[in-house]
């Protein structure tokens, strides 16, 4: 398998002829979000350039939630490759919003375990991470077709999911979209490769160890949604230290995860680079 880094949660996953793309998102819009300030009625952007120079085809999407610096790019995304989307009614009913064509998406809740040629897609019931407040950003549900969403604060979370996706029945990766979980819906998964997101970790007890305790201490770890999204590619890769101070380094993340689970490796990407596992 090849996982490449798109930044913020977004990766492509491709095996054999397959490839899965998990909240792609290219655009980087400066919302305020990390200065304070955010502003909802930022209007949402797509550059179709970027997306056209890194994404060829794609045969799922996988949504993790739907806010914008997951979701923003998909409709574009589907449209270009027909792709079939998978994620909740709220994000489903954003994929029609946009016109991504019903025949493509695919809702669900949590407890569906897709099977497709060689491989499975399971999904499963999460929750958004939570700031020093216990609250996030632009919470809510979509459960009617909107007006087309013209600003990053018209597109709600709408339900965080995690997936495992299983390759010929042995090989397990596991799919996280934002630093939260629900401990019992993932009990006994053993993942191959887990992505693991860790901003706000330290708002949620026992974060690290729990959810290893769960995965069965992964053999591979491949962080995600560590970085700060609202500075342009050409900047490299940056954690959120000097934003969140402790929640935000993800090297702290890191030691406390070989603390708790010594022989698991965990590889850190830098924007667009792959690792073949």
């Amino acid at each position: 398998m090849n996982f490449k880094w798109f930044g913020t949660d977004g990766w492509e996953i491709s095996f054999g002829n397959r490839t899965i793309l998990f909240d792609p998102y290219f655009q980087r819009i400066p919302t305020g979000f990390f200065a304070g300030k955010f502003n909802p009625t930022t209007p949402i952007q797509v550059n179709e350039t970027v997306i056209d120079q890194h994404i060829k085809k794609a045969d799922h999407i996988l949504i993790g939630h739907g806010h914008w610096d997951h979701i923003a790019d998909i409709p574009f995304i589907a449209k270009k490759t027909g792709a079939m989307v998978i994620g909740s009614e709220t994000h489903a009913n954003l994929m029609r919003a946009y016109g991504v064509p019903e025949g493509q998406i695919v809702q669900v809740k949590g407890g569906e375990n897709m099977k497709f040629d060689g491989y499975t897609i399971e999904v499963f019931p999460s929750l958004h991470s939570m700031g020093p407040t216990k609250k996030f950003a632009v919470p809510g549900h979509r459960i009617s077709v909107p007006e087309l969403p013209k600003t990053v604060g018209e597109l709600p979370e709408g339900d965080t999911l995690i997936y495992l996706i299983t390759i010929g029945g042995k090989f397990r990766v596991f799919l996280m979209s934002s630093a939260n979980y629900v401990e019992r819906a993932l009990n006994g998964l053993k993942p191959d490769v887990a992505l693991v997101a860790s901003i706000f970790s330290n708002q949620i007890h026992d974060f690290t160890p729990r959810l290893l305790d769960a995965l069965n201490r992964p053999p591979l770890i491949l962080p995600t949604h560590w970085d700060n999204f609202e500075r342009p590619f050409s900047d490299g890769a940056h954690d959120l230290r000097d934003v969140f101070g402790d929640a935000g380094n993800l090297d702290l993340w890191v030691r406390d995860v070989k603390q708790h689970s010594p022989n698991t490796k965990v590889v850190v990407l830098d924007f667009f680079q792959s690792y073949a596992a």
